[in-house]
């Protein structure tokens, strides 16, 4: 009789587990891969915020202005002037030359005054960001502002500090309406931003925004 031919169990055991073991290593390798994957796409999208958030908030205070051109009748002295420049270490607010119309026929011009601090997100409670106001019509009522969007989310922690040329050295507040510089704007202004990293630490990010017009204008 002929002989039969197949594999014997042992065989088979040891093909099985072979291909369990390529199959673990493959998952495996894949899993890394997704992983690793995952982590570069949240890098790319915290950059990507953090460029556009910052590319923004530099860009406005570079269009920093004041102005000499208002009724002295109607605003009686520096602390009372329609344009200005307040700010503080964790604040910002001043008048620019950047508003943008978004309404055909808006009563609005170039200028406009606009806000920075870091709060409670409006769109997500749980988190801190770092938030964006305008007011695009300048008046001498304004304190405050209501409309406040997200430039860049969880973010913990913002500083402002402004250089003093005369000092030669940063410092945390600058009022263009108080007595220590009265109608004069700083040359820069650093911000240093305390936000999440790919993993969740803390990471801190620097930049600084020359502005173009320290002194007033005439217009």
């Amino acid at each position: 009789m002929s002989r039969r031919l197949g594999f014997t169990l042992a065989e088979v055991m040891v093909a099985v587990s072979m291909t369990s073991f390529i199959g673990i290593v493959v998952a495996s390798s894949m899993s890394v891969g997704f992983r690793a994957k995952e982590v570069v796409e949240t890098e790319a999208d915290i950059f990507r915020e953090l460029r556009s958030g910052m590319g923004r908030i530099t860009r406005e205070i570079s269009m920093a202005f004041l102005s000499n051109n208002y009724d002295t009748t109607r605003y009686r002295d520096q602390q009372d002037r329609p344009t200005f420049f307040e700010g503080e270490e964790k604040e910002l607010s001043f008048t620019m030359l950047g508003h943008q119309r978004r309404t055909r026929d808006a009563k609005e011009s170039d200028q406009s005054v606009v806000f920075f601090k870091v709060d409670r997100d409006p769109d997500e409670r749980r988190l801190t960001s770092l938030l964006r106001c305008e007011i695009p019509v300048i008046t001498e009522d304004i304190k405050s502002c209501e409309a406040w969007e997200t430039l860049v989310s969880d973010v913990s922690k913002i500083q402002f500090s402004y250089w003093d040329n005369v000092k030669s050295e940063w410092v945390r507040e600058w009022d263009t309406r108080g007595n220590e510089y009265p109608n004069k704007l700083p040359d820069r202004v650093r911000i240093e931003l305390t936000g999440k990293d790919e993993r969740g630490k803390d990471q801190k990010y620097v930049t600084q925004a020359r502005i173009n017009l320290v002194t007033p204008l005439g217009m």
